[in-house]
């Protein structure tokens, strides 16, 4: 008789679980009718859904990008800078000749961006700018958007004095070979004795003497020739000083000392 007593009890339990089960599920749809069916639950889960899309479809860009990144870094080395500014007018200060860069992105891009310039340099722009000193950023010249270029300086400071011109005389001085001496040589004649000079004031200042330095070293035959000098600006203590010459070369007319 215990054998019809257990059956009956484990079928009561299922009628009980089966009971539970269908009252969760009724309860179920019937919240899921009044979310569906109501304007505001509707905007809530179009708004989930939206939310789930969007982070699988991100997941999957960031997946690509980390699993697919062809990114590459290309070091050029010293580039050259280029100033944009009328030099005429202007002296500049602070730049330094070249900078170093490194370009970073897609390969074949930079591969196209250097096939592109060639003769690359870095530019200080400085078309806006009077006396004075500035700050100033280099850049690379139409660099695109997807190519990232770092340049150390990327910053200096330019300092940008205006240029005077003075004029000065110009004596001769002999530049002698082997074997020669001075004394074999007259005083040279020059086609023009004064130059202009173009220079900031400071450097004009510095200039004490010029000359124009006439080489006899090949003068080995005859008793005259002319020769182009090279004219040159010097300071007290006879250092060369840089600045732009007009003319750059005077004609210059040697003749050997009459020794009979």
């Amino acid at each position: 008789m215990a054998k019809p007593s257990k059956d009956k009890s484990s079928a009561g339990f299922l009628d009980r679980f089966l009971e539970v089960l269908y009252s969760f599920f009724r309860r179920f749809n019937k919240l899921f009718d009044r979310v569906v069916f109501n304007k505001a639950g509707s905007l809530i889960i179009s708004l989930i859904a939206s939310l789930v899309i969007c982070i699988a479809i991100d997941y999957q860009d960031i997946r690509i990008e980390l699993f697919n990144d062809t990114t590459t870094v290309v070091d050029l080395g010293n580039v050259n800078t280029e100033i944009n500014l009328d030099q005429n007018k202007y002296e500049v200060s602070g730049i330094p000749s070249s900078v170093q860069v490194t370009l970073s992105g897609e390969e074949t891009d930079i591969e196209v961006y250097q096939k592109q310039h060639p003769n690359l340099t870095v530019k200080a722009d400085l078309s806006q700018y009077k006396e004075g000193s500035y700050i100033i950023d280099l850049a690379l010249e139409d660099i695109p958007s997807t190519i990232k270029a770092s340049i150390s300086p990327a910053t200096v400071t330019a300092t940008i004095t205006s240029k005077r011109t003075r004029v000065f005389s110009v004596a001769p001085e002999i530049l002698i070979g082997a074997g020669q001496k001075a004394s074999d040589f007259k005083t040279p004649t020059l086609a023009v004795n004064s130059v202009t000079i173009r220079a900031t004031a400071d450097e004009l200042n510095a200039i004490r003497f010029v000359r124009a330095i006439v080489d006899v070293s090949g003068f080995t035959n005859g008793n005259s020739a002319k020769v182009n000098a090279n004219v040159v600006a010097y300071d007290a203590d006879g250092n060369r000083v840089q600045v732009e010459i007009d003319p750059t070369t005077i004609e210059a007319t040697v003749e050997r000392e009459d020794t009979e």
